[in-house]
């Protein structure tokens, strides 16, 4: 079986994809360091199935502006609609760390013109993800690059939180066993370029090194 556009659950079971969900603006000072309006609302974007990336290698797209962003991602493995806010975690069947790959200049184009950041999030390889364990994630997460810590967050950051998040999106789409969710970024976003080495951990636990080519 070929696992392209397949994500692992820590049970084993090789899981077809549906959709990449992503949560905008979850963590305050995330939404200072770009100047940007705290949302009344939740509000989610999508990556394409084609983001999805889950090897140790970013394929950095010619005279791009990409800017990494660490986020706490899980994995659905329950369809829900409607979801109470006590049955989100039955619907979780793993929790990961990954990087919204963001063209910072698209982004910006399309923020000042009032259009879909779609573009801007969603190319090949933009959604990496690391593989999937069963506990949530309770420790501070990190992100290096070149050996420097550049994010750190922690789970109790968020505007809104993982169940809330679910109780939002499932309230206005049905979610499918599949699904991947991002549950938003914490302060420190910035550049890669080609050569960099960046590695992701959840408190002194290493969980996944990538190489930008």
């Amino acid at each position: 079986m070929s696992n392209l556009y397949q994500i692992q659950s820590p049970a084993g079971e090789w899981i077809p994809v549906r959709n990449i969900y992503c949560i905008g603006r979850n963590y305050l000072d995330h939404i200072s360091e770009l100047n940007n309006e705290k949302p009344d609302t939740p509000f989610f974007f999508q990556k394409s199935l084609p983001a999805l990336n889950t090897s140790d290698i970013i394929e950095m797209p010619e005279e791009r502006d990409i800017h990494h962003e660490l986020e706490i991602v899980i994995l659905i493995h329950e369809d829900g609609e409607f979801i109470s806010l006590t049955d989100a975690p039955k619907h979780i069947g793993g929790y990961g760390l990954g990087l919204d790959l963001t063209d910072r200049f698209l982004q910006n184009q399309f923020k000042s013109k009032q259009l879909p950041w779609l573009l801007a999030k969603s190319f090949k390889g933009s959604a990496v993800v690391s593989e999937f364990q069963s506990k949530p994630i309770s420790d501070d997460f990190w992100l290096k690059v070149n050996g420097e810590e550049v994010q750190r967050g922690q789970v109790n950051q968020m505007i809104n939180s993982i169940p809330e998040q679910i109780v939002y999106l499932s309230s206005m789409i049905p979610l499918m066993k599949g699904d991947i969710i991002f549950t938003g970024t914490p302060k420190g976003v910035g550049p890669i370029v080609v050569n960099d080495q960046l590695e992701m951990g959840v408190g002194d636990q290493f969980i996944k090194s990538l190489t930008v080519k």
